[in-house]
């Protein structure tokens, strides 16, 4: 029995220095490796449950104290609280909320779990030390509890209701930390999800602190959960003299222009509606990191102002204007003017007198065509003479094969549409706009009149006339089947890939 006393006590004398040393030097290492809270839960260990564990040891198996008095309850509870602060140490370790943890946290969680996993641990291990050491009979603390239940639920009404949405959150899991979300008119980025409420740092990098029960509430949009890939829409309105089509290219080359917004999916620029003063239109690009948001859309705005300074472009005013019929007359004057001058520099006009050019000047229509838009159709009467002001055609006419083969590519100061001057014939060809285009249309009775009064322009549109109908007779003749190269374009039409010939205008 001696022996055996003397043995407890040498492995007591030497067993807890020899286990601090052991710490000490683990601690240190620790420490210089950056491990920090493995560090700190071994600190816990050494100057915590070590020395009340010593202390117990010697009274009571020593001092032979019976466990039943004041002092070895009290050191008895010493060692529970020491085990509290160790275990919240080691929860610390074991789990975290930190979405930016180092690599040796081994689980991560939402802040609510770990605080209740925390309190979890100081209640259970309370409520050991209250039954077990100083006997206290908790049925009494439930019954109390159950009774007092009603009256704290009465009184924590909103906080129980933030709690239960906390969890509800939690477990459905619409953002984390991190996500950038948006509900109602309130956008920002979760920086804290806790029991009672969630923390958003908001674009004009303030806190704002929103109760769980209102979020439970709410639609709540996600910019970053699944795909970071967020469409953003862009509205900007131009003048009703520029023609949409150009101011699409100008815009799309802004965006493109425009750093951090994405290439694929690719910038997408519509025509969206006709208002009193502008022709609004939509800039629909993506981004993958919405806290750019606001400094993309700063740049967009910037480079469509000045990509429309350099191409003439007009982002108009919120303004109306008035016509006063006084003013008609001297601006019709003044077109017939520019139309006739117009004319008079193109070379099959030259032989024509003043009177002549400015009755037909006087008769022209100014229309405007976008590309893709088909002018004329092949079997359909022709609806007028045109001559090209600006942009390009390409005219196609269908082969033996059913297939469209172009036969002439049409640009500034050609003329088309010849089958007018035949009331009621159909068209040979058919007329896609390649380039947006302006022209001048003329009714067949005008250019009759000029033919009747010309004999030499006469025979110069005649000979254009069967020049034009002997391309489309070769282009129709059934030719030997070899393989060639088909290209669709984008007006919907099958081109072959032969170098079309672009039509002379008479000399």
């Amino acid at each position: 029995m001696t022996q055996t006393i003397w043995l407890k006590a040498l492995l007591f004398i030497l067993g807890f220095p020899l286990i601090t040393l052991i710490l000490g030097e683990l601690i240190d290492r620790l420490e210089n490796r950056g491990y920090k809270p493995i560090a700190q839960l071994l600190i816990n260990i050494r100057t915590l449950v070590l020395p009340t564990v010593a202390i117990w040891l010697l009274l009571h198996q020593f001092l032979a104290i019976a466990r039943n008095t004041i002092t070895l309850k009290a050191i008895e509870t010493a060692i529970g609280g020491a085990i509290i602060v160790t275990s919240l140490s080691l929860l610390g370790i074991l789990l975290t909320s930190d979405p930016k943890a180092t690599s040796w946290k081994v689980l991560r969680v939402p802040r609510l779990f770990l605080q209740i996993a925390r309190i979890l641990i100081v209640l259970g291990i309370s409520f050991y030390v209250l039954s077990t050491i100083w006997g206290v009979d908790l049925s009494n603390l439930a019954t109390a509890l159950g009774v007092g239940s009603l009256v704290i639920a009465l009184a924590l009404q909103n906080t129980l209701s933030n709690l239960v949405s906390g969890f509800l959150l939690l477990f459905d899991s619409p953002f984390k930390v991190g996500d950038w979300i948006r509900f109602g008119e309130i956008e920002g980025q979760v920086v804290d999800l806790n029991w009672r409420s969630v923390r958003l740092q908001t674009l004009e990098r303030d806190l704002l602190v929103v109760p769980n029960s209102v979020l439970d509430q709410q639609s709540i949009y996600n910019f970053s959960r699944i795909d970071p890939l967020h469409a953003e829409r862009y509205f900007v309105g131009f003048s009703y003299d520029d023609p949409p089509n150009f101011v699409k290219q100008v815009l799309k080359h802004a965006a493109n222009e425009t750093s951090d917004l994405l290439d694929n999916p690719a910038p997408d620029i519509r025509t969206i509606s006709y208002e009193d003063f502008a022709i609004t239109y939509e800039v629909k690009y993506y981004i993958d990191d919405y806290a750019k948001f606001e400094r993309i859309r700063n740049e967009l705005s910037t480079r469509i102002f000045y990509a429309a300074r350099r191409n003439g472009l007009t982002i108009p005013f919120p303004i109306r204007t008035l016509h006063h019929v006084p003013q008609r007359q001297p601006k019709r004057a003044e077109h017939i003017q520019e139309i006739g001058d117009f004319l008079r520099s193109l070379p099959y006009f030259t032989i024509l007198a003043a009177e002549a050019i400015t009755n037909l000047a006087e008769s022209a229509v100014l229309q405007v065509y976008g590309v893709g838009d088909r002018v004329m159709v092949e079997g359909i009467p022709d609806e007028g003479f045109y001559i090209i002001r600006q942009g390009s055609l390409r005219l196609y006419v269908t082969d033996a094969h059913q297939q469209q083969r172009e036969i002439a590519h049409l640009a500034k100061n050609d003329f088309f549409g010849e089958t007018a001057l035949h009331p009621g014939k159909p068209s040979l060809v058919t007329g896609v706009v390649e380039q947006d285009l302006t022209v001048l249309v003329f009714g067949h009775e005008a250019i009759a009149a000029l033919m009747a009064s010309s004999a030499r322009f006469a025979n110069q549109m005649n000979q254009f006339i069967e020049d034009r109908k002997t391309s489309i007779r070769l282009a129709q003749e059934v030719k030997p089947y070899r393989p060639s190269t088909l290209i669709t374009s984008a007006n919907g039409l099958t081109e072959q890939s032969e170098v079309a010939t672009r039509a002379s205008t008479p000399s």
